[in-house]
């Protein structure tokens, strides 16, 4: 267990950082302005990281080919 001085381990928070964003809701559209901007943030996010994701993997294709 550790205490709140130690800092946890790198594989730790990753670990935590993904258990977070799988499990988190994905907002919806709402009625409200906010709602609306933070699903467009989300959206937005969403694709920008698909899109990196796809050049990462096209990349280390052709670093193979």
């Amino acid at each position: 267990m550790t205490t709140l001085d130690t800092p946890l381990p790198t594989r730790e928070r990753a670990r935590h950082l993904v258990e977070t964003v799988r499990w988190a809701p994905a907002p919806v559209w709402g009625l409200s302005a906010g709602e609306h901007t933070r699903f467009a943030v989300y959206l937005a996010g969403s694709m920008l990281a698909w899109v990196a994701a796809g050049l990462v993997v096209a990349a280390l294709i052709g670093l193979l080919v």
